[in-house]
């Protein structure tokens, strides 16, 4: 087999997650220690595809998880004078695990380690589209399709429905448009 020499070839980016779960609300609001930093997941009851749905995929980065329940956005999830609706939903929890390599070399520095939270939380709305979440479920914009390109995300431990492993090949534009001249045309046309 040979590679096209006009296609640059980069080594991929792999962000392991290693999930916990599921916790309760009040479980989520402890954890407040050094490494509860990472990507959500609350699951629910929602009226139009069940009561254990996948409602939203969320990310603690610059706080942890405890300090991003507390937060005034988060209201709907904590008890209220009509009711603990939290009584209903269940938390997952993950963590971004350095591979041996990543260990190897030391640990990733916190601006690193911040990206590989935004892209992996971006890249798990794309393909799972979880009902509250409004940004990021139409897809990954073709201006940002280079920095997913090469990203794959693999989901390890208690990881609720998601998908064991997700890439952004599949999801980004310029991939796809390696496979076709008119991604447009071609979908449409797949389509009849």
């Amino acid at each position: 087999m040979t590679l096209e020499p006009e296609i640059e070839r980069h080594e991929p980016t792999r962000i392991h997650l290693l999930w916990r779960g599921p916790h309760t609300f009040g479980d989520v609001l402890e954890m407040v220690g050094k490494t509860d930093f990472g990507i959500y997941q609350v699951y629910g009851p929602h009226p139009a595809s069940g009561t254990d749905s996948l409602l939203y995929i969320g990310q603690a980065n610059d706080q942890t998880f405890g300090e991003r329940f507390t937060n005034h956005d988060r209201r709907e999830w904590s008890p209220d004078p009509w009711g603990d609706n939290t009584m209903l939903l269940r938390f997952f929890t993950g963590r971004v695990h350095l591979t041996q390599h990543e260990q190897d070399r030391g640990a990733i520095d916190d601006e690193l380690w911040g990206t590989y939270i935004d892209m992996a939380e971006r890249l798990l709305i794309c393909v799972h589209a979880p009902h509250w979440n409004a940004q990021g479920v139409q897809g990954i914009n073709q201006e940002q399709t280079g920095d997913f390109d090469d990203c794959h995300v693999l989901n390890w431990g208690t990881r609720g429905s998601l998908l064991p492993e997700v890439s952004g090949a599949r999801h980004a534009w310029k991939e796809f448009e390696r496979i076709c001249d008119d991604p447009l045309e071609w979908t449409t046309s797949q389509a009849n």
